[in-house]
């Protein structure tokens, strides 16, 4: 008890050292120097918004996950929250007096409030390292071999090396396959463990294992079917005295997306159309192909299109067949690697959202090919033609450029059930994290 308490004393210091920079600077340098009930009312509101936005922000970028991220996404993270906040306090600040205050002291405080977050986040890792014990955690796979769902397959086992990989000092990890012990010891075995994560175990397995961890207060964690998913939007009923799951009526885009889409498309093409236009001089010098690639995708309800990329790779790369692009795949040119990884291939695909073919956010639009082969094996995978393809989306946000074909989907039906306009606002800022992270771009 009183090392979690310490723990969340220090985890508490970052948002309490950037708040009070802030204070400190504001004072100084951008608030009016009249010592009257107006100006100290004024400095406690600019203050607390400060707080309440930085806040926000932090939490949108986890920027406080401590104990579950590396130092250097969670420095990216702060980056992102302290450098919104701040912007924002300073553009408060210019439509309060209506001038210009000088940038310098604003920027001096980022790079104060910076550094003592890069101190206090290494302090907060010892701290979790060296009294947060390991979390007991047994992983019950449903079968010893791939699990398959339609025409995709995932490899068992690839849950926990994910676990081990990133996570070796939260968890200590148990796998157990149901095939090798009885349900009655499966049931008792997990008595012996803080957290259960269940993965692609059969529904029957499934409810009573839920039924033991819900009796023994155990921590649950499930990998979702497509079914799953689905139900989520999915409301609470009844007929009589029977309930009922109804299907929910958010199929489709929202009626102000479309809005949203202009609106971000124009403000991106403005910002990055310097960039673009020194990409294709850049392509176009290195061998003197073509500067865009297009390729026949899918969008909503089966329509197809041509998508515009910036072309990262040699001329005729798909003449033997097309192939995912490996981490050092010969194939991709010297411009071609520089620009995926600064994801400035794909912003030519800001026409296609002008256009009306995609969306900012969505799911990423599929090879026509590819449409028809998972539908035919998968029927829900129509559900992802409910709404246009976008330029990012959740498997591009919470996945990465190797995650497999199965979680993708997921993390796309999860967006198509949840989608709102508030929703695709977090998701445009979220992208603004994924962009500076090597490993959304790791290849097969």
């Amino acid at each position: 008890m009183k090392s979690s308490v310490f723990l969340n004393f220090i985890k508490a210091l970052i948002p309490f050292w950037n708040v009070i920079i802030f204070c400190y600077v504001w004072v100084l340098y951008y608030n009016e120097h009249t010592f009257s009930s107006f100006w100290i009312q004024g400095l406690a509101v600019s203050v607390v918004l400060y707080a309440l936005v930085y806040y926000a922000f932090g939490k949108l970028y986890h920027a406080f996950r401590i104990h579950s991220s590396r130092i250097s996404e969670l420095m990216l993270s702060q980056f992102l929250a302290v450098g919104m906040s701040d912007l924002i306090l300073y553009l408060m600040c210019y439509l309060m007096h209506m001038r210009l205050a000088g940038v310098l002291p604003g920027l001096m405080a980022a790079v104060v409030q910076l550094i003592g977050t890069l101190i206090l986040l290494v302090f907060n890792k010892f701290c979790f390292a060296k009294y947060t014990p390991a979390q007991r955690t047994v992983i019950i796979y449903g079968a010893k071999q791939a699990h398959r769902e339609g025409n995709i397959e995932t490899t068992v086992g690839e849950l926990e090396r994910k676990l081990r990989a990133k996570h070796s000092g939260l968890f200590d990890i148990q796998a157990v396959y149901p095939d090798t012990s009885r349900r009655s010891e499966l049931i008792r075995k997990i008595q012996d463990f803080d957290t259960v994560i269940l993965c692609h175990v059969s529904q029957k397995l499934r409810s009573e294992l839920l039924a033991a961890c819900a009796r023994d207060g155990k921590n649950v964690c499930i990998t979702p079917k497509l079914e799953d998913i689905i139900l989520t939007n999915y409301e609470y009923r009844y007929l009589i005295d029977t309930p009922l799951l109804v299907s929910g009526s958010r199929h489709g885009d929202y009626r102000s997306k479309r809005l949203l889409d202009i609106g971000i498309s124009l403000l991106m093409l403005v910002l990055f159309l310097p960039f673009m236009l020194l990409t294709a001089i850049c392509i176009k010098l290195e061998d003197g192909g073509p500067v865009f690639y297009r390729q026949r995708r899918v969008t909503k309800n089966g329509r197809e299109f041509d998508i515009l990329k910036f072309r990262s790779m040699i001329v005729d790369a798909e003449k033997l067949g097309c192939r995912p692009a490996e981490s050092r795949d010969s194939r991709i040119t010297r411009t071609g690697r520089v620009i995926r990884a600064m994801r400035l291939d794909e912003t030519p695909q800001l026409l296609n959202i002008l256009k009306g073919d995609m969306s900012v956010v969505g799911p990423r639009p599929e090879r026509v090919e590819h449409v028809r082969k998972y539908t035919e094996k998968l029927p829900e995978f129509a559900y992802r033609l409910r709404v246009r393809g976008g330029l990012t989306g959740y498997a591009q946000i919470y996945g990465k450029y190797n995650t497999s074909a199965e979680d993708k989907l997921k993390l796309d039906l999860m967006y198509i059930e949840k989608q709102s306009l508030l929703l695709d606002l977090q998701m445009i800022l979220l992208t603004m994290k994924v962009m500076f992270l090597p490993e959304s771009t790791e290849g097969f």
